[in-house]
């Protein structure tokens, strides 16, 4: 399985491999995403610090723990992604163990972080992860689509959603992510992860580029960015990432 993983990756990434660090992206937006966030390789101190703190954590239920977190390279993305956004408000549907919440929220650490999920035996570990950690997350666990709602209500205005959809049918996200429309601004950025899980979220994805209601999109295989400025040209990126 980890050798088809492998192979699988590498055709990926070969067939992506004209579209990396910028090479023939004419916008200085989306030129700058890509060279200056995506591709940026300045090893921020907090790695060290959030490392050590999930390290820590891991190794009361290792097993566990490697079936649930997110890969580093795309929890350090995430980073880089929220403090170049500058967002104040922080909503993650879909918690896991964590680690990508503690990843956006020492990237705002003055910023309101709102993670939520469904009961499971990832709870526990995201919970013993947020204790060890000195900014206030906001986790909560119940009917996500509910928790959605009330979230949303309670927020002027949301600057940053990474959604994680796998866990969820496809109308139910498709809800969610609705609900979040309702409180977009010109400066939010919208995450999805797995974009290419099924062919429903493909078929999905697609849609989503087209909707003229947002603006520029990235498509970095194992997830896709979403942004909201009317006052750029509208346009969709392929990034081999």
């Amino acid at each position: 399985m980890k050798k088809q993983l492998f192979y699988s990756r590498l055709l990926i990434w070969l067939l992506r491999f004209r579209c990396r660090k910028g090479y023939g992206v004419h916008s200085p937006f989306a030129y700058s995403l890509i060279t200056g966030v995506i591709y940026e390789k300045t090893p921020y101190y907090n790695y060290k610090h959030l490392n050590k703190i999930i390290c820590k954590a891991r190794k009361q239920d290792p097993a566990l723990w490697n079936r649930s977190l997110e890969k580093s390279k795309i929890c350090k993305l995430l980073f880089r992604l929220l403090n170049d956004a500058q967002a104040n408000t922080i909503l993650e549907i879909g918690t896991s163990a964590g680690a990508s919440t503690l990843y956006l929220s020492s990237a705002r650490k003055n910023a309101r972080c709102v993670t939520l999920d469904e009961k499971s035996q990832a709870n526990k570990l995201a919970t013993r992860l947020f204790s060890s950690y000195e900014n206030p997350i906001e986790f909560r666990v119940g009917d996500v689509p509910s928790l959605v709602i009330e979230a949303i209500s309670e927020l002027e205005s949301l600057d940053f959603l990474l959604l994680h959809p796998k866990n969820y049918p496809l109308n139910v996200v498709q809800m969610m992510f609705e609900e979040c429309m309702n409180k977009v601004n010109p400066h939010s950025v919208f995450v999805i992860r797995d974009i290419y899980a099924s062919l429903a979220m493909r078929k999905w994805w697609k849609e989503l580029v087209k909707d003229q209601r947002l603006g520029i999109t990235f498509d970095l295989y194992d997830l896709g960015i979403i942004f909201f400025d009317q006052t750029k040209i509208k346009q969709h990126y392929i990034v081999n990432f």
